[in-house]
C-alpha cells in the first residue's frame, strides 16, 4: 500500500490531533492525591537538595527520580502550582512518543506503514487516561519517551555500527531506569531483535547487552536493599494464576475495554455482575463488539487470507511483538493485586505492531479505514465512561474546590497554624491527601490540619497555640 508524500504530513498528524480532542478535557483538571506528596518531597533549594532527590529512600516502594521527582521539581519551578503546565509538558512528551513509534517500528519492520499504524492505534487508545489526568502518573509517559529514544539510537547503532549511537543510546536507557520500572524490558527485546531479525550470534547479543543487563542487575539490588513495597493485600507479590488472569485483562485492555470491567467480573474470567450489565449494558455492547472485530478484521482474517494463498506469516516479526507485550507487563504481573491499564504505556507497542503488521499484510484500505473507525469509537466509549465515572475526576474536583475554599477564608496563614476544616468523607481526604494539600497551597510545611474536631482538641491539649483557624 502505496502513499503519496503530499498526503503523509496530513496522516501523520490527524491520529496526535483526534487523540488530544479525546483527552483535552485532561488538561484543565486540579491536582490531587500523590500529586501533593511529590510536590512537597520535590521542592529543593540547593544543588545538594537536588542531588538528594535521586537518593533510595526505604519509605519509597518505587525508585523514579527523573520520572516523578525531577519532572515536580522542573515543573512547580517554572510555573507553580498551575496544573495545566505539568500536564502540557507530558502531553508534549506523549505525542513526541508518538513520532518516535513510527521510527522505531520503521526501522524494525523496514515499514512506515507498520509504523504509522501502530503508532497511530498507540495514540488513539483509552489505555492513557489515567496517565495523561494524573499528573503523578505522567512517569509512564517519560520513562517510555527515555525508552524509545534509546530504542532509536541502538537501532542505528545495529544498522550502521557507530560507537556514538550505542554510547547515547545507554545514556537514554539509564534516564529510562530512573524514570520507570518497565526499561527492565529493553535488552530482553532488542536482544530478541539482535538475534532473530538481524541473525547476530548468542556471543555478539550478549555482548551487545551486556551493559544495560549489568544497569539492571546494579538496580535489582538497590532496590532489594533499599525500596520496599508496602505490607498490604494490594502489593503482594507472586506470580500464579492470579497473575495470568491480570496477563489476560491486560491484553483486554489493550483492546479499549474499561478497566472497570474486571472489578466487576464475579464469575470464570470475562461475565460481569447481572447489576453492571443491566445498569451499562450500552457500554459493554460497545466495546465489546468493537474488540471483536477488531480481533476479527485486524487478526483473524489476515491470517486466514495468508495462509489461503499460501503466503508466509512473519512468525519471527509476530514473537518479536509478542516478546515486547510479555516482558514489559512483566514487571507488574509479580504484583497480580494491582493492576491497571495505564502499565501497558510500554508493552501496548508490542500488541499493535502484530495487529498493523497483519493488517497491512491484509493490503486493502477499506479494511484499514474500517478498523481505524472502530478503534476511534470504542476508545471515545471507554474514554468517555472513565471521565464520568473515575474516582480521579471525583478526587481532583474536591482538591481543587478544598483549595479554593481554604484561600478565599484564610489567604494567608503564619507558622505553625493549626486549621480544622470538618470531613468525615475518607475519599475526600485521599484526594487532599491528608496533610499535604494544605501545605503545598500555602508553601508552608509546618501548618497542620485536622478533619474530626475530637482529634483536632485532642491536639491542642498538648499542643496548645494561639493559631488556631476554623472553618
Amino acid at each position: 500500500m502505496k502513499i503519496h508524500k503530499s498526503y503523509r504530513f496530513w496522516l501523520l498528524i490527524i491520529p496526535p490531533l483526534i487523540s488530544l480532542s479525546l483527552y483535552f478535557s485532561s488538561l484543565n483538571y486540579f491536582f490531587f492525591q500523590d500529586d501533593f506528596y511529590e510536590i512537597l518531597i520535590s521542592r529543593v533549594n540547593n544543588f545538594e537538595g537536588f542531588l538528594s532527590l535521586f537518593k533510595f529512600l526505604s519509605n519509597r516502594s518505587s525508585y523514579r527520580p527523573v520520572g516523578l521527582q525531577t519532572y515536580f521539581f522542573t515543573s512547580y519551578s517554572l510555573f507553580g502550582l498551575n496544573p495545566i503546565a505539568f500536564r502540557t509538558i507530558t502531553f508534549g512528551l506523549f505525542f513526541i512518543s508518538y513520532f518516535l513509534i513510527i521510527k522505531v517500528i520503521k526501522k524494525i519492520t523496514g515499514s512506515h506503514q507498520i509504523g504509522f499504524l501502530t503508532a497511530s492505534l498507540w495514540v488513539l487508545s483509552a489505555i492513557h487516561f489515567m496517565s495523561l489526568t494524573w499528573i503523578a502518573a505522567s512517569w509512564l509517559i517519560i520513562g517510555l519517551f527515555f525508552f524509545l529514544v534509546a530504542s532509536l539510537l541502538f537501532l542505528d547503532f545495529s544498522q550502521k555500527e557507530r560507537k556514538i549511537y550505542y554510547i547515547l543510546s545507554f545514556i537514554f536507557f539509564v534516564l529510562s531506569a530512573l524514570s520507570f520500572e518497565f526499561f527492565v524490558s529493553f535488552p530482553l527485546i532488542f536482544g530478541y531483535y539482535c538475534l532473530f531479525i538481524q541473525k547476530k550470534s548468542l556471543w555478539q547479543t550478549v555482548k551487545i547487552c551486556s551493559p544495560f543487563l549489568l544497569i539492571i542487575f546494579i538496580y535489582l539490588i538497590f532496590r532489594s536493599q533499599y525500596s520496599y513495597l508496602p505490607n498490604i493485600p494490594e502489593y503482594r507479590v507472586a506470580f500464579n494464576f492470579e497473575s495470568l488472569k491480570a496477563l489476560f485483562w491486560y491484553i483486554l485492555w489493550s483492546f479499549n475495554i474499561p478497566e472497570e470491567f474486571k472489578k466487576q467480573v464475579i464469575t470464570f474470567l470475562v461475565v460481569p455482575s447481572r447489576t453492571f450489565v443491566n445498569e451499562f449494558w450500552p457500554l459493554v455492547a460497545k466495546t465489546v463488539v468493537s474488540a471483536l472485530l477488531i480481533i476479527l478484521l485486524g487478526i483473524l482474517l489476515p491470517i486466514f487470507k495468508n495462509l489461503k494463498n499460501h503466503k508466509n506469516i512473519n512468525l519471527i516479526l509476530i514473537g518479536f511483538g509478542t516478546t515486547w507485550f510479555v516482558t514489559s507487563i512483566s514487571p507488574v504481573l509479580i504484583l497480580p493485586n494491582h493492576s491497571f491499564s495505564m502499565y501497558l504505556t510500554l508493552a501496548s507497542i508490542g500488541i499493535y505492531l502484530i495487529i498493523s503488521y497483519l493488517i497491512i499484510s491484509f493490503n486493502r484500505v477499506s479494511v484499514i479505514i474500517v478498523i481505524f473507525l472502530i478503534w476511534l469509537f470504542s476508545s471515545f466509549t471507554t474514554i468517555s465512561f472513565y471521565r464520568d465515572s473515575s474516582w480521579m475526576i471525583e478526587s481532583q474536583n474536591f482538591a481543587r474546590q478544598f483549595a479554593t475554599q481554604l484561600k478565599s477564608r484564610f489567604p494567608q496563614l503564619p507558622q505553625d497554624a493549626v486549621v480544622f476544616y470538618p470531613l468525615s468523607d475518607k475519599r475526600h481526604i485521599q484526594a487532599v491527601l491528608n496533610q499535604n494539600e494544605i501545605k503545598v497551597i500555602y508553601n508552608n510545611p509546618s501548618i497542620s490540619i485536622f478533619y474530626n474536631e475530637a482529634d483536632f482538641i485532642e491536639y491542642l491539649k498538648e499542643n496548645p497555640t494561639n493559631n488556631i483557624y476554623k472553618f
